[in-house]
């Protein structure tokens, strides 16, 4: 059955807000060479019920081709790649969800029988490829990616006109669905605006552990009970060691510049994708605009790494592949990667033990590595593709594994104990905070105020800058505390009024609340309107959730064939 969309929320809503803002990152020519498409791969069969159903309606051969090529189409407009393109792309794109998803869409828009017409459709084409400088259509970009981007995926202009016209039916459900959502009235709005733009005014006292670890008694007993007691946390995970041999980038940028200085239009190229991307887009480390010059700079530099990465790649599934031979011919031979590598000149490597978790330090790769790394064995050895980094693509092998163990007291006693100290002395601040509480708010009984309480027990009192519970960051906030921690107790307390004791991750909190200060009703008045359209669409976003929710309960998808991580064709009749 379709997997519950409440568990792919934050991927819906992308979804959404691609449906009314699709941006075109293309850095060149979808004609480019080098750039692959869809291309013809290598199939995928029915599953044993077929090609599945949907609502107990059998799904045909067409629908399921239907719905990939449109999950591949919609997955390129917001990516600027395809599916297959890369290592990236394709970990990316999962072609088993995505194809239910979009099975899951079009099932929505034939039941509704929602009518699209011509020109609606015309006016989605030329909203999104139109120019960003002048608001107005751009055919040559269009045509550009018909004629250049379509075929390389074995696709028509009529197949993405007719996945236009599904998107704009989908746009106009998901229009009416969050609908009710955005009946906020505008005195409704003003009163949630008075409410969080109250000011407060407040102290507080800060109990940290730091402040009693030098007081922390450590004894062999008590420590050797903190280890016991606390076994899973020192276990040490499974882990794994493979042999790898790299193909660095940089050993194919010289074949990517030649390529490069051989495209007689380079700099209109880069010209246009800076107009297209949006010159606000490209910013410097420190969050500065960067110049057009750097920024189309930017732009060939990352190109120039792309078409280094596909060098790498190619070379590294032409050793993969020669890798797999051998180890067809000697499937026993544990070190036929460092046999092939040393034959061809290249270095090989073994990299130490490392967990899933963790991966290897000290290599450049996402998570990939390690999954792919974990799912080796001695009847597996090698993996199927090389892996790419950061700056390197890697052909890897399995050399061994470790099964997950309990550590001895002695090799991890400094750790134990460092966490045995900070453990005691989190206990001993909040202790100390408990009886400052009850201190402090007899002393205010008696007529002192906070500080002066404070004063007299000896603890430093901080006085923030005011705050409300729309307040993002606070300048003098301790690092140690948390902010939305520190609104929801001020909130709940009134004026002259302490806190009870608050326990925090490095030990609490005692809070007083002042005073409280309405909202600038001047300020409002400017406000009102944008923080108006910011509830509707916080409103409209729920109403849309839940909509999707009832919906998705409802309808029953089942019995699909697999496509794998990155389907590169439709499944075979």
């Amino acid at each position: 059955m379709f997997a519950s969309i409440r568990r792919h929320q934050k991927w819906l809503w992308l979804v959404i807000m691609s449906l009314t803002i699709i941006s075109f990152v293309v850095l060149m020519d979808p004609t480019f060479s080098g750039r692959r498409g869809g291309g013809r791969g290598r199939g995928f069969g029915r599953s044993a019920e077929g090609y599945g159903t949907i609502n107990g309606r059998a799904l045909s051969y067409e629908e399921l081709t239907e719905a990939l090529g449109e999950a591949r189409l919609n997955f390129r407009l917001t990516t600027g790649r395809w599916p297959d393109e890369d290592a990236s792309s394709r970990q990316m794109f999962d072609a088993d969800r995505q194809v239910q998803e979009r099975l899951f869409f079009l099932e929505l828009i034939r039941e509704q029988k929602i009518p699209v017409g011509d020109e609606a459709v015309a006016d989605w084409i030329a909203r999104t490829f139109r120019d960003r400088d002048q608001g107005r259509f751009n055919l040559a970009l269009y045509q550009q990616f018909v004629q250049g981007a379509l075929p390389q995926a074995g696709m028509t202009e009529a197949d993405f006109q007719r996945f236009v016209r599904h998107q704009v039916g989908l746009q106009e459900i998901l229009s009416v669905a969050g609908l009710a959502g955005g009946l906020i009235p505008p005195r409704e709005a003003e009163a949630f605006y008075l409410r969080e733009n109250e000011q407060f005014h407040t102290e507080l006292v800060v109990f940290s552990a730091a402040d009693h670890l030098t007081s922390v008694s450590v004894t062999p007993d008590r420590l050797g009970q903190f280890f016991t007691n606390n076994l899973a946390k020192y276990r040490i995970p499974e882990r794994v060691q493979v042999s790898y041999v790299r193909f660095d980038l940089t050993n194919y940028f010289a074949e990517a510049d030649q390529q490069l200085a051989q495209i007689t239009n380079l700099n209109q190229r880069l010209e246009q994708a800076y107009r297209e991307i949006g010159p606000d887009s490209f910013r410097d480390p420190d969050g500065k605009l960067m110049t057009a010059d750097a920024a189309k700079a930017k732009l060939l530099s990352q190109e120039r790494d792309r078409q280094a990465r596909v060098s790498a790649r190619r070379l590294a599934m032409a050793f993969a592949e020669q890798l797999d031979e051998r180890y067809q011919k000697q499937p026993g031979q544990t070190d036929n990667l460092e046999r092939l590598a040393a034959e061809k000149g290249l270095t090989a490597v073994i990299t130490e033990p490392f967990s899933r978790a963790e991966g290897p330090k000290v290599l450049r790769v996402s998570d990939t590595f390690s999954q792919v790394a974990f799912a080796l064995s001695a009847s597996e050895p090698i993996a199927s593709e090389p892996i790419v980094g950061e700056d390197a693509a890697y052909v890897i092998a399995f050399k061994q594994k470790y099964p997950s163990e309990v550590p001895t007291f002695e090799s991890v006693r400094a750790e134990v104990t460092a966490d045995f100290r900070q453990e005691e002395a989190l206990q001993a601040a909040r202790e100390a905070g408990r009886k400052a509480q009850a201190a402090i708010t007899n002393l205010v009984a008696q007529g002192k105020s906070f500080a002066g309480a404070g004063e007299e027990l000896k603890l430093p009192v901080r006085k923030l800058a005011s705050f409300s519970l729309s307040t993002r960051s606070l300048a003098d906030l301790p690092s140690r505390v948390d902010l939305s921690l520190l609104k929801d107790h001020a909130a709940m307390l009134a004026p002259g009024q302490v806190s009870p004791f608050v326990s925090t991750r490095d030990g609490g909190l005692i809070l007083e609340l002042v005073s409280r200060q309405p909202a600038d009703t001047s300020k409002m008045k400017t406000e009102l309107a944008s923080f108006l359209e910011r509830m509707r669409q916080e409103q409209r976003r729920a109403a849309l959730m839940e909509w999707f929710r009832k919906e998705n309960d409802q309808m029953r998808i089942a019995g699909l064939p697999k496509f794998g991580r990155s389907a590169e064709t439709s499944p075979q009749p």
